[in-house]
Protein backbone atom coordinates (compact mmCIF):
# COMPACT_ATOMS: atom_id res chain seq x y z
CA UNK A 1 0.00 0.00 0.00
CA UNK A 2 1.37 3.17 -0.91
CA UNK A 3 1.28 5.25 2.22
CA UNK A 4 1.59 8.89 0.33
CA UNK A 5 -1.26 8.50 -1.58
CA UNK A 6 -3.68 6.58 0.89
CA UNK A 7 -7.09 8.59 2.39
CA UNK A 8 -8.76 6.75 4.55
CA UNK A 9 -12.70 6.24 3.94
CA UNK A 10 -12.20 6.77 -0.20
CA UNK A 11 -9.47 4.51 -1.07
CA UNK A 12 -10.17 0.90 -0.97
CA UNK A 13 -7.31 -1.59 -0.66
CA UNK A 14 -7.28 -5.05 -0.03
CA UNK A 15 -5.24 -5.22 2.99
CA UNK A 16 -7.98 -3.24 4.56
CA UNK A 17 -10.69 -5.97 3.29
CA UNK A 18 -8.81 -8.55 4.72
CA UNK A 19 -8.51 -7.11 8.11
CA UNK A 20 -12.32 -7.06 8.35
CA UNK A 21 -11.97 -10.73 9.47
CA UNK A 22 -11.12 -9.71 12.94
CA UNK A 23 -14.35 -7.45 13.17
CA UNK A 24 -16.41 -10.44 12.51
CA UNK A 25 -16.03 -12.68 15.35
CA UNK A 26 -19.27 -11.36 17.11
CA UNK A 27 -21.46 -11.48 14.20
CA UNK A 28 -23.32 -14.65 14.46
CA UNK A 29 -23.21 -16.59 11.31
CA UNK A 30 -26.42 -18.46 11.99
CA UNK A 31 -27.87 -14.99 11.93
CA UNK A 32 -26.64 -13.45 9.08
CA UNK A 33 -28.02 -16.72 7.13
CA UNK A 34 -31.16 -16.42 8.45
CA UNK A 35 -31.80 -12.42 8.37
CA UNK A 36 -29.84 -11.96 5.08
CA UNK A 37 -30.57 -14.94 3.28
CA UNK A 38 -33.45 -16.60 4.20
CA UNK A 39 -35.67 -14.25 5.97
CA UNK A 40 -38.57 -12.34 4.26
CA UNK A 41 -41.10 -10.28 6.56
CA UNK A 42 -42.39 -12.55 9.28
CA UNK A 43 -41.57 -15.90 7.97
CA UNK A 44 -38.99 -17.89 6.17
CA UNK A 45 -38.36 -17.73 2.37
CA UNK A 46 -38.42 -20.84 0.44
CA UNK A 47 -35.38 -22.81 -0.62
CA UNK A 48 -34.63 -22.51 -3.75
CA UNK A 49 -33.62 -24.97 -6.37
CA UNK A 50 -29.70 -26.16 -5.92
CA UNK A 51 -27.84 -26.17 -9.68
CA UNK A 52 -26.50 -29.25 -11.11
CA UNK A 53 -22.72 -30.25 -11.22
CA UNK A 54 -21.64 -32.45 -14.44
CA UNK A 55 -20.05 -35.41 -13.50
CA UNK A 56 -18.97 -37.57 -16.81
CA UNK A 57 -19.97 -39.19 -19.69
CA UNK A 58 -21.43 -42.38 -20.19
CA UNK A 59 -23.04 -44.62 -23.08
CA UNK A 60 -26.40 -44.26 -23.27
CA UNK A 61 -28.68 -46.96 -20.96
CA UNK A 62 -31.96 -47.31 -22.27
CA UNK A 63 -34.29 -44.88 -19.69
CA UNK A 64 -32.13 -42.36 -19.40
CA UNK A 65 -33.69 -38.67 -20.14
CA UNK A 66 -32.99 -37.36 -23.52
CA UNK A 67 -32.53 -34.16 -22.40
CA UNK A 68 -29.08 -34.84 -21.22
CA UNK A 69 -27.50 -36.54 -24.36
CA UNK A 70 -24.21 -35.62 -24.97
CA UNK A 71 -24.31 -34.76 -28.89
CA UNK A 72 -21.01 -33.79 -29.64
CA UNK A 73 -19.84 -37.00 -28.03
CA UNK A 74 -22.35 -38.81 -30.08
CA UNK A 75 -21.30 -37.36 -33.60
CA UNK A 76 -17.48 -37.99 -32.59
CA UNK A 77 -18.08 -42.05 -31.65
CA UNK A 78 -21.27 -43.19 -33.87
CA UNK A 79 -22.88 -44.39 -30.65
CA UNK A 80 -25.01 -42.66 -27.98
CA UNK A 81 -23.59 -41.27 -24.55
CA UNK A 82 -25.68 -39.03 -21.99
CA UNK A 83 -24.36 -36.69 -19.49
CA UNK A 84 -24.28 -37.87 -15.97
CA UNK A 85 -25.00 -34.87 -13.15
CA UNK A 86 -25.00 -34.84 -9.41
CA UNK A 87 -26.78 -32.47 -7.22
CA UNK A 88 -23.77 -29.34 -6.22
CA UNK A 89 -22.82 -29.91 -2.49
CA UNK A 90 -21.97 -26.53 -1.87
CA UNK A 91 -23.95 -23.24 -1.88
CA UNK A 92 -22.70 -20.83 -4.26
CA UNK A 93 -22.44 -16.81 -3.12
CA UNK A 94 -22.38 -13.79 -6.04
CA UNK A 95 -21.42 -10.35 -3.77
CA UNK A 96 -22.33 -7.95 -6.86
CA UNK A 97 -21.31 -4.83 -6.22
CA UNK A 98 -22.42 -1.25 -7.92
CA UNK A 99 -19.49 0.94 -8.27
CA UNK A 100 -21.37 3.60 -10.65
CA UNK A 101 -20.38 7.47 -9.80
CA UNK A 102 -23.19 8.19 -7.54
CA UNK A 103 -20.88 5.92 -5.16
CA UNK A 104 -17.70 8.04 -5.06
CA UNK A 105 -19.62 10.24 -2.99
CA UNK A 106 -20.00 11.24 0.69
CA UNK A 107 -19.94 13.77 3.35
CA UNK A 108 -17.86 12.49 6.56
CA UNK A 109 -16.61 9.52 7.42
CA UNK A 110 -16.42 7.89 4.04
CA UNK A 111 -17.49 7.74 0.57
CA UNK A 112 -20.15 5.58 -0.33
CA UNK A 113 -18.15 3.27 -2.55
CA UNK A 114 -15.48 2.51 0.70
CA UNK A 115 -18.87 1.62 2.63
CA UNK A 116 -19.68 -0.91 -0.05
CA UNK A 117 -16.26 -2.54 -0.11
CA UNK A 118 -16.39 -2.85 3.59
CA UNK A 119 -19.57 -4.41 3.58
CA UNK A 120 -18.87 -6.59 0.94
CA UNK A 121 -15.75 -7.87 2.70
CA UNK A 122 -18.03 -8.86 5.74
CA UNK A 123 -20.26 -10.88 4.22
CA UNK A 124 -17.85 -12.22 2.17
CA UNK A 125 -16.61 -13.27 5.22
CA UNK A 126 -19.17 -14.44 6.64
CA UNK A 127 -20.13 -16.47 3.84
CA UNK A 128 -16.69 -18.09 3.78
CA UNK A 129 -17.46 -19.57 6.94
CA UNK A 130 -19.48 -21.93 5.43
CA UNK A 131 -17.43 -23.67 3.18
CA UNK A 132 -19.30 -22.23 0.17
CA UNK A 133 -17.85 -20.87 -3.24
CA UNK A 134 -17.77 -17.22 -3.33
CA UNK A 135 -17.76 -15.26 -6.76
CA UNK A 136 -18.48 -11.70 -7.30
CA UNK A 137 -19.04 -9.08 -9.78
CA UNK A 138 -18.29 -5.43 -10.01
CA UNK A 139 -19.16 -2.38 -12.46
CA UNK A 140 -17.35 0.92 -12.42
CA UNK A 141 -17.52 4.11 -14.28
CA UNK A 142 -14.51 2.46 -16.06
CA UNK A 143 -15.39 -1.16 -16.77
CA UNK A 144 -17.04 -4.52 -15.36
CA UNK A 145 -15.00 -7.90 -13.27
CA UNK A 146 -16.60 -11.07 -13.22
CA UNK A 147 -14.93 -13.27 -10.14
CA UNK A 148 -15.72 -16.89 -10.65
CA UNK A 149 -16.74 -18.19 -7.93
CA UNK A 150 -13.56 -20.14 -6.17
CA UNK A 151 -13.25 -22.11 -2.89
CA UNK A 152 -14.01 -19.99 -0.45
CA UNK A 153 -11.31 -17.67 -0.11
CA UNK A 154 -9.18 -17.35 -3.18
CA UNK A 155 -12.96 -16.19 -4.75
CA UNK A 156 -13.10 -14.16 -1.90
CA UNK A 157 -9.42 -12.31 -2.38
CA UNK A 158 -10.30 -12.15 -6.02
CA UNK A 159 -13.17 -9.95 -5.25
CA UNK A 160 -11.08 -7.81 -2.85
CA UNK A 161 -8.81 -7.07 -5.85
CA UNK A 162 -11.25 -5.95 -8.22
CA UNK A 163 -12.50 -3.84 -5.30
CA UNK A 164 -9.57 -2.77 -5.22
CA UNK A 165 -8.44 -1.59 -8.77
CA UNK A 166 -11.99 -0.26 -9.47
CA UNK A 167 -11.96 2.14 -6.98
CA UNK A 168 -8.94 3.73 -8.58
CA UNK A 169 -10.83 6.20 -10.75
CA UNK A 170 -10.34 10.42 -11.07
CA UNK A 171 -12.71 12.09 -8.70
CA UNK A 172 -15.24 12.61 -10.04
CA UNK A 173 -15.44 9.91 -12.45
CA UNK A 174 -15.19 11.18 -16.14
CA UNK A 175 -18.26 8.81 -17.07
CA UNK A 176 -21.31 9.34 -15.05
CA UNK A 177 -23.70 6.89 -16.38
CA UNK A 178 -25.58 4.80 -13.60
CA UNK A 179 -24.24 1.01 -14.31
CA UNK A 180 -27.23 -0.69 -11.82
CA UNK A 181 -28.80 -2.18 -14.89
CA UNK A 182 -25.98 -3.21 -15.96
CA UNK A 183 -25.05 -5.09 -13.06
CA UNK A 184 -28.02 -6.85 -13.07
CA UNK A 185 -27.69 -8.35 -16.52
CA UNK A 186 -24.77 -9.30 -15.74
CA UNK A 187 -25.79 -11.04 -12.56
CA UNK A 188 -28.53 -12.68 -14.20
CA UNK A 189 -26.02 -13.83 -16.78
CA UNK A 190 -24.00 -15.83 -14.14
CA UNK A 191 -26.07 -17.15 -11.69
CA UNK A 192 -26.89 -20.72 -11.06
CA UNK A 193 -29.85 -21.96 -9.70
CA UNK A 194 -29.72 -22.16 -5.72
CA UNK A 195 -26.95 -19.00 -5.61
CA UNK A 196 -27.05 -16.34 -2.37
CA UNK A 197 -26.79 -13.00 -3.95
CA UNK A 198 -25.76 -10.32 -1.60
CA UNK A 199 -26.62 -6.62 -3.90
CA UNK A 200 -24.84 -4.06 -2.49
CA UNK A 201 -25.70 -0.75 -3.93
CA UNK A 202 -27.50 3.02 -4.04
CA UNK A 203 -29.82 1.71 -6.10
CA UNK A 204 -29.51 5.34 -7.79
CA UNK A 205 -30.73 4.24 -11.76
CA UNK A 206 -33.64 1.62 -10.13
CA UNK A 207 -36.55 1.75 -12.78
CA UNK A 208 -38.97 -0.97 -13.80
CA UNK A 209 -36.10 -2.65 -16.18
CA UNK A 210 -34.43 -3.27 -12.53
CA UNK A 211 -37.56 -5.15 -11.39
CA UNK A 212 -38.04 -7.12 -14.44
CA UNK A 213 -34.22 -8.56 -14.32
CA UNK A 214 -34.71 -8.94 -10.63
CA UNK A 215 -37.82 -11.01 -11.19
CA UNK A 216 -36.01 -13.11 -13.47
CA UNK A 217 -32.52 -13.07 -10.78
CA UNK A 218 -35.19 -14.03 -7.75
CA UNK A 219 -36.95 -17.42 -9.59
CA UNK A 220 -34.08 -19.68 -8.92
CA UNK A 221 -32.13 -17.51 -6.36
CA UNK A 222 -31.89 -15.90 -3.43
CA UNK A 223 -31.05 -12.11 -3.15
CA UNK A 224 -30.03 -10.15 -0.37
CA UNK A 225 -30.26 -5.85 -0.72
CA UNK A 226 -27.38 -4.08 0.57
CA UNK A 227 -28.71 -0.23 0.32
CA UNK A 228 -25.49 2.04 0.50
CA UNK A 229 -26.88 5.38 1.37
CA UNK A 230 -25.28 8.81 2.56
CA UNK A 231 -27.02 10.32 5.60
CA UNK A 232 -28.19 13.66 3.04
CA UNK A 233 -29.90 11.08 1.20
CA UNK A 234 -32.32 10.08 3.66
CA UNK A 235 -32.70 13.22 6.16
CA UNK A 236 -34.09 16.19 6.02
CA UNK A 237 -31.20 19.05 5.25
CA UNK A 238 -31.52 21.76 8.08
CA UNK A 239 -32.69 24.93 6.31
CA UNK A 240 -30.58 27.19 4.71
CA UNK A 241 -28.87 27.73 0.75
CA UNK A 242 -26.91 24.98 -0.51
CA UNK A 243 -24.65 24.72 -3.58
CA UNK A 244 -25.49 21.51 -5.36
CA UNK A 245 -22.92 20.03 -8.44
CA UNK A 246 -25.12 18.24 -11.11
CA UNK A 247 -22.80 17.46 -13.74
CA UNK A 248 -20.47 20.05 -14.85
CA UNK A 249 -22.54 23.22 -13.31
CA UNK A 250 -24.07 23.82 -9.90
CA UNK A 251 -26.95 24.61 -8.65
CA UNK A 252 -28.62 26.86 -5.48
CA UNK A 253 -31.15 24.80 -3.42
CA UNK A 254 -32.66 27.05 -0.63
CA UNK A 255 -34.42 24.67 1.96
CA UNK A 256 -36.82 26.43 3.74
CA UNK A 257 -38.13 26.40 7.27
CA UNK A 258 -40.10 23.10 6.44
CA UNK A 259 -37.52 20.84 5.02
CA UNK A 260 -39.27 17.71 4.56
CA UNK A 261 -41.47 19.95 1.97
CA UNK A 262 -38.40 20.58 -0.29
CA UNK A 263 -37.51 18.80 -3.66
CA UNK A 264 -34.68 17.56 -1.84
CA UNK A 265 -36.82 15.88 0.76
CA UNK A 266 -39.62 14.45 -2.06
CA UNK A 267 -36.73 13.05 -4.38
CA UNK A 268 -35.52 11.33 -1.10
CA UNK A 269 -38.95 10.02 0.14
CA UNK A 270 -39.69 8.88 -4.16
CA UNK A 271 -35.85 6.74 -3.93
CA UNK A 272 -36.73 5.33 -0.73
CA UNK A 273 -40.01 4.29 -1.67
CA UNK A 274 -38.47 2.72 -4.45
CA UNK A 275 -36.46 0.61 -2.71
CA UNK A 276 -38.94 -0.40 0.26
CA UNK A 277 -41.42 -1.31 -2.85
CA UNK A 278 -39.01 -3.51 -4.74
CA UNK A 279 -37.99 -4.96 -1.49
CA UNK A 280 -41.62 -6.20 -0.68
CA UNK A 281 -42.47 -6.94 -4.01
CA UNK A 282 -40.30 -10.01 -4.14
CA UNK A 283 -39.84 -10.23 -0.42
CA UNK A 284 -36.28 -10.01 -0.16
CA UNK A 285 -34.54 -8.92 2.41
CA UNK A 286 -33.49 -5.22 2.91
CA UNK A 287 -30.81 -4.04 4.88
CA UNK A 288 -29.74 -0.07 5.00
CA UNK A 289 -25.80 0.64 5.53
CA UNK A 290 -25.07 4.86 6.20
CA UNK A 291 -21.00 5.77 4.83
CA UNK A 292 -21.16 7.94 7.53
CA UNK A 293 -20.68 5.74 10.61
CA UNK A 294 -18.78 2.20 11.16
CA UNK A 295 -20.22 -0.70 9.01
CA UNK A 296 -19.28 -3.30 11.55
CA UNK A 297 -21.34 -1.89 14.06
CA UNK A 298 -24.33 -1.26 11.53
CA UNK A 299 -24.08 -4.89 10.08
CA UNK A 300 -23.77 -6.22 14.06
CA UNK A 301 -27.15 -4.22 14.65
CA UNK A 302 -29.01 -5.52 11.31
CA UNK A 303 -27.79 -8.75 12.22
CA UNK A 304 -29.70 -8.41 16.00
CA UNK A 305 -32.74 -6.87 14.59
CA UNK A 306 -35.35 -7.69 11.98
CA UNK A 307 -33.91 -6.39 8.75
CA UNK A 308 -36.20 -3.89 7.10
CA UNK A 309 -38.83 -5.32 4.85
CA UNK A 310 -43.10 -4.77 4.81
Amino acid sequence: MDKSSYIPGINIEVEDLVQVRGQISELSLANIQRRTSYRSGAREARARGRGMEYEETRVYVSGDDIRTMDWRVMARTGEAHTKIFSEEKERRFLLAVDLSASMFFGTRHGFKSWAAALTTAHIGWLASLTGGRIGGLIVSPDGQHEIRPGKTRSGLMGVFHHLSEASKIDLPPANQENRFNLLLRETLRVIKPGSIIALISDFIGLDEKSAEIISGITRHSDVNLFWIHDDTETSDWPSGHYQVLTGDHSIGVDVAENPSASWPSRLQQHHRSQIESLASRFKLPLCMISCNRDITAQIALQLKEPLINS
